[in-house]
């Protein structure tokens, strides 16, 4: 997983079908439960409907995810990897060297 990798307006619609997929709902149903017509997640994953920053925001609230975990993890999002940042970052600084060495011994 590349952590510093830019991503486009593509990225951002694959990522849309991902978690989409993930959260196991189809175009129609992500529609709905977003408020819109039935074909509107179908327009936006076609790109003939641009993404507004609001529908992103209540989008990642429908699958049930972050919008860190949006763009941040993207397809390579796996709740144990978000899990294990989460109690990472709650470590003292030697804590943390302690795992982060263990991890490279188990590598």
């Amino acid at each position: 997983m590349t952590l510093n990798k830019k991503i486009n307006y593509d990225e951002i619609i694959n990522r849309l079908g991902y978690f989409r997929t993930k959260a196991n709902l189809s175009m129609r149903e992500l529609s709905f439960r977003l408020g819109y017509t039935e074909q509107f997640i179908k327009r936006i994953e076609n790109k003939s409907v641009e993404l507004k920053v609001k529908t992103l925001l209540d989008f990642c609230d429908v699958v049930g995810i972050t919008i860190q975990d949006f763009f941040y993890l993207g397809d390579q999002y796996n709740k144990n990897d978000k899990d294990i940042l989460e109690l990472i970052s709650d470590l003292s600084e030697d804590d943390t060297q302690m795992v982060i060495d263990l991890i490279k011994r188990l590598k």
